[in-house]
C-alpha cells in the first residue's frame, strides 16, 4: 500500500483506497495485454475502444465501484465524492469508461433527481447496468455554457427537442444523456440566467441519433466521444432534473463543479505515473559516468513533479470532502481544475524529458499520458476559461466569494507623515472643507489622488467619504463629467469608479496641496516655492 490518505478520511474510504491500490495492481496485466492488442490491431474484429475487456468492468461491478458514491439505499456503497476520486486516481487512467460513467450525470441525479428518478435509475448504474454521458457543448457553443441553442419546447407531459450536441464522451454506450436545453427565449431569463432545463434523455428515443464520432488524440484506451442530434425528440417531463429554466444556476454548475473535481482525480493516477517512470528511469539510465537522476536538471523536475502531486491530492481530496459535508467547492473545484490540469501537463512532459527518447516509445506509457493530458487541459473547462472563472467567481467582479479575504482597510493620508497608511476603524477619515456637494466630492478625489495617484476611487470609498448616497451622489458625478472635471467608469450602465481629471484637481486645491518630498530632498533641488517637506526636522 503506497497511497497517501488523508486525515479526514473515514474508516471505509481508508479501506477502499487499499483495496483500489490491491485491484489496480491485480488487473495490471490484463489491462496492458488489452492496450498492446490495441495498438497491434489484434483485436479479433473488436472496435478499438472495446480494448478494455468485459473481465475488468465485471470485476469493477463485483467490488462495487461503480456504485461508489451512490447512496447505499439505492445500491450503492455511500462513500460519496471521496470514494468516487479514490477509485478515480487508482483505476481511472486504466479504465477511463469509470470517471465518464462517474461524471455521466450520476451526480446530477443524485443531488438533484427525483425520488422517481433516484430509484429508477442510481440501482442500475451502481451494478454496471447502464451508465450516463452530458450533453452541453454545441457545434456553435463552447465555452459560452448559457448560449446553447438546442432547444425544447414544452407539449403537455412531453419536451420536444431539437438541436445537436458535440464533444459527449461515451457517446452510443450510454443510457442515459442528461442534456442542458434552452427552454426560455425571454431576455430578462437569460440575463439571470433562468433559460436553461436539464432533461434526460434515453438511448433508443425517437429522433435521438449519432450524428458523428470524433477521432481524438487523446484518451487511451480510446472512447467514443463525437456529436448527438434531436430532431423532435419528445422526453416526458418526468425525465426532467430540477426545476425548468433553472439548470444553468442549479444541475449545471452542481455537476460541473463535481465533473472537475472527478477529471482532477484522474489526473492524480497520470501524474503518479509520470513520477514513478521518471524516477524509474532516471535511476537506471547511466550517461557520462553517472546515473541521470544524479544530474541536477533532472532532480529539479522530479522534485516539481513531487511537488505538484502532494499539492494537487491535497486540494482535489480537500475539494471532495466539502462536497461530501454537503458544501459547494466552487472555488476549490475550479482552482484545483487549473492547477491539476497543468500540473499534470508538466508532470508528462519532465518524465519525457527525465526518460529522453525512450519516453517517445510506445514502450512506455508516459507518451499515452503526453497526449491524454490535453483532455484534462481542455475538457470540463480549459485553463485559460477557469482562470477567467476563477477571478469571477472570488470577486465583486461577479459572485464575490472571497470578498472578506480580499478586503483591505481604507488607505488614507497620516496627518504628519502624509503618506498612506491603514485605516481600518475609520479613525482618519477626512473632513471635508467643502460645503457644496460638487464641491466635497471633488475634495475626496484630490485626497484620494494624493494616496493613490494611478487608481479611481470606488463607488463605496466616495459614499462613506461625502455622505453622498445613490441617486444624489450620480447627479453630482454626471454633473462633473459634464464640466469635464472628473472621469467616470461605469459597468452595466451603473457608475462604480470614479477620478478627478487635472482640471478638477486644479480647481478644488493649489498645487502645494499635492506636493510631497522626502526630508532628506534638499530644496534647492526643486525650487517651486510650493514645495512642502514630509515633516518638519529641528
Amino acid at each position: 500500500m503506497n497511497v497517501e490518505e488523508f486525515p479526514w478520511w473515514t474508516k471505509e474510504q481508508r479501506q477502499l483506497a487499499r483495496e483500489v491500490e490491491e485491484f489496480s495492481r491485480e488487473v495490471a496485466p490484463l489491462v496492458e495485454e488489452a492496450d498492446w492488442r490495441a495498438k497491434l490491431g489484434m483485436l479479433d474484429g473488436s472496435l478499438p475502444w472495446d480494448s478494455i475487456p468485459q473481465e475488468l468492468k465485471k470485476r469493477m461491478v463485483e467490488k462495487g465501484y461503480f456504485g461508489a458514491m451512490i447512496p447505499k439505499e439505492y445500491g450503492g456503497m455511500g462513500l460519496g465524492a471521496t470514494g468516487s476520486c479514490i477509485i478515480a486516481e487508482g483505476l481511472g487512467p486504466a479504465y477511463g469508461s469509470f470517471v465518464s460513467t462517474a461524471i455521466g450525470g450520476t451526480h446530477q441525479i443524485i443531488r438533484h433527481g427525483t425520488k422517481e428518478q433516484k430509484e429508477r435509475w442510481l440501482p442500475k448504474i451502481a451494478s454496471g447496468e447502464i451508465s450516463g454521458a452530458i450533453g452541453l457543448t454545441e457545434p456553435f457553443v463552447g465555452s459560452d455554457a448559457a448560449g446553447v441553442e438546442t432547444f425544447a419546447v414544452r407539449e403537455g407531459d412531453e419536451y420536444v427537442i431539437n438541436g445537436k450536441k458535440r464533444f459527449v464522451t461515451n457517446l452510443g454506450y450510454a443510457d442515459l444523456y442528461i442534456v442542458y436545453i434552452k427552454t426560455s427565449e425571454k431576455p430578462e431569463d437569460k440575463a439571470a440566467y433562468r433559460h436553461m432545463t436539464a432533461l434526460i434523455v434515453e438511448k433508443g428515443t425517437p429522433g435521438f441519433t449519432v450524428e458523428k464520432v470524433n477521432m481524438l488524440c487523446t484518451l487511451d484506451p480510446p472512447q467514443l466521444n463525437g456529436y448527438l442530434n434531436f430532431d423532435d425528440v419528445r422526453v416526458p417531463v418526468a425525465n426532467r432534473i430540477g426545476e425548468e429554466n433553472d439548470a444553468f444556476l442549479g444541475v449545471m454548475v452542481d455537476g460541473l463543479n463535481f465533473e472537475r473535481l472527478m477529471i482532477c482525480a484522474l489526473t492524480l493516477g497520470f501524474m503518479r505515473i509520470s513520477l514513478k517512470y521518471a524516477v524509474y528511469a532516471t535511476e537506471r539510465r547511466i550517461q557520462f559516468g553517472k546515473r541521470t537522476i544524479d544530474f541536477e536538471s533532472n532532480q529539479y523536475r522530479i522534485a516539481d513533479m513531487i511537488t505538484n502531486l502532494k499539492l494537487a491530492r491535497l486540494m482535489t481530496y480537500y475539494s471532495a470532502y466539502l462536497a461530501d459535508l454537503g458544501q459547494e467547492p466552487i472555488i476549490e473545484a475550479t482552482l484545483i481544475k487549473i492547477f491539476a490540469a497543468e500540473a499534470n501537463s508538466k508532470a508528462a512532459l519532465d518524465a519525457m524529458q527525465c526518460m529522453g527518447g525512450d519516453g517517445l516509445t510506445k514502450m512506455y506509457p508516459v507518451e499515452s499520458i503526453m497526449r491524454n493530458m490535453l483532455m484534462n487541459v481542455i475538457g470540463a473547462g480549459s485553463s485559460d476559461i477557469m482562470k477567467r472563472l476563477l477571478v469571477r467567481q472570488a470577486t465583486r467582479y461577479q459572485v464575490g466569494l472571497m470578498l472578506e479575504d480580499l478586503e483591505l482597510p481604507r488607505r488614507r493620508l497620516h496627518p504628519e507623515l502624509g503618506v498612506p497608511v491603514s485605516d481600518w476603524r475609520g479613525e482618519l477619515k477626512p473632513k471635508l472643507t467643502a460645503k457644496d456637494p460638487e464641491g466635497r466630492v471633488l475634495e475626496a478625489l484630490a485626497l484620494d489622488y494624493k494616496v493613490n495617484p494611478g487608481l479611481y476611487m470606488t463607488r463605496e470609498d466616495l459614499e462613506e467619504d461625502t455622505d453622498l448616497k445613490g441617486e444624489e451622489l450620480d447627479k453630482v458625478l454626471m454633473s462633473l463629467e459634464e464640466k469635464r472635471l472628473v472621469k467616470l467608469f461605469r459597468l452595466h450602465g451603473v457608475i462604480r469608479l470614479a477620478k478627478a481629471l487635472y482640471t478638477g484637481l486644479k480647481k478644488v486645491k493649489p498645487q502645494k496641496f499635492y506636493s510631497w518630498y522626502p526630508p532628506w530632498v534638499k530644496e534647492k533641488l526643486f525650487p517651486a516655492p510650493q514645495m512642502k517637506p514630509m515633516f518638519e526636522t529641528k
